[in-house]
């Protein structure tokens, strides 16, 4: 089957006489003959003879790239080849989001990714999810209103909608991703940079907890003993119904408790941790019964910044993970054995916190105090004294 490419030239385009003309930019269209019975084909209509689609392009190449993928969808019809289905955005996104739930995924920021991919291509007339344009999806993507430059925010939500544009694939909704490839084209990658992190100091963290009160303060007591995130710390104590009863994802990852030992995957990565806690903090926690911290991940972290804030302190739950990694650090504990204590990779662990790294500090204060010593100077870089003659 062939696919011939021309111009559909505006009343006012000098080159309207050359439906071929290469340099126009007019919008660009294929021409091709369907051999059988009228049928549906992408949400259009298939006629019986010649048809006349447009192929969504001005340029010349990104046309004939078009016009190839078309060619090849046509001749799969023909063969009988499963073909794209005919769903809408909207139908599309409630069949991911129940798809991820029956897995046990947790489906919080697919459910907002999902909302605002379906209210934007309602504001811009996309009802088919095989409609969807590289040039829409960028446009999608710019309208996000999540930070980027010195955030992950963006890039973290926006791997959310590649994931369903996959999932759309695999399903065979629709034949390829619309999200351009950063890898093959890097101009689409998010790029950003990471800030330093700063964990909270010693005070900030000691006037939290003498102001706190109740539960919150147990609660922010084992976040800064374990540097267990606040997702898996408010899980304490709590059984698989009781995950399920306050709509807490991944109950299979809560904590398990054998006195002063905690032990467990993390519900953000998967990874596991291995971490004790202080014996008056264990025996406090127990006092509390099961589960130690009843409520939904929402309700209370608004109660830590709560505390946060009659503290009159400027810091977020995941700050005593910070605080108390970097306290590790410093005091000479080996990023291997930190990494086994709250459930990263030593990696990560040298790479956010490397300037806290004690170890990696007096490594080079060492070589730095060979190097006076090699340039004939004292241990301390000063010159050495002369002996008296």
């Amino acid at each position: 089957m062939e696919v011939t490419i021309y111009r559909r030239h505006t009343k006012q385009c000098p080159h309207r006489e050359d439906r071929y003309a290469p340099r126009c930019g007019c919008p660009l269209s294929g021409q091709f003959n369907w051999p059988q019975p009228t049928t549906k084909f992408d949400g259009k209509k298939l006629k019986h003879g010649q048809n006349k689609w447009s192929l969504n392009a001005r340029i010349w190449s990104e046309a004939q790239q078009n016009s190839t993928k078309l060619k090849r969808e046509l001749e799969g019809l023909l063969e009988g080849k499963p073909v794209r289905r005919p769903i809408t955005v909207e139908a599309a996104v409630q069949n991911w989001l129940a798809f991820k739930s029956s897995n046990g995924d947790t489906i919080t920021k697919p459910e907002l990714m999902g909302r605002k991919l379906v209210d934007w291509c309602r504001r811009n007339d996309v009802v088919l999810l095989c409609a969807m344009t590289p040039d829409q999806a960028v446009n999608f993507r710019q309208s996000l209103p999540f930070r980027t430059g010195d955030s992950s925010s963006l890039s973290v939500h926006w791997s959310v909608i590649g994931g369903f544009f996959n999932w759309a694939v695999g399903m065979a909704y629709i034949s390829s991703s619309p999200i351009p490839d950063p890898r093959q084209k890097p101009q689409f990658r998010i790029r950003y940079e990471k800030p330093e992190v700063v964990p909270p100091t010693k005070q900030e963290v000691d006037q939290v907890l003498a102001t706190a009160t109740g539960r919150v303060k147990l609660l922010c007591q084992l976040m800064r003993e374990s540097a267990m995130a606040l997702v898996d710390a408010q899980k304490y104590g709590m059984s698989a119904e009781d995950c399920k009863k306050y709509g807490l994802s991944k109950p299979e990852r809560r904590p398990i408790i054998r006195g002063t030992l905690i032990r467990g995957n993390r519900t953000k990565t998967n990874e596991r941790y291995r971490v004790r806690i202080s014996e008056s903090l264990s025996r406090q926690l127990e006092a509390l019964g099961e589960p130690a911290f009843p409520g939904t991940y929402r309700e209370w972290r608004e109660r830590c910044y709560k505390a946060f804030k009659d503290a009159d302190v400027d810091m977020t739950p995941h700050g005593y993970r910070h605080f108390r990694i970097s306290e590790w650090l410093a005091q000479g504990v080996r990023p291997e054995d930190v990494a086994d204590m709250v459930g990263t990779s030593p990696k990560e662990i040298r790479k956010t916190y490397r300037h806290w790294i004690k170890e990696a500090e007096d490594r080079l204060d060492e070589i730095q105090r060979q190097s006076w010593l090699a340039q004939g100077l004292g241990e301390n870089g000063d010159p050495k004294e002369q002996p008296i003659q």
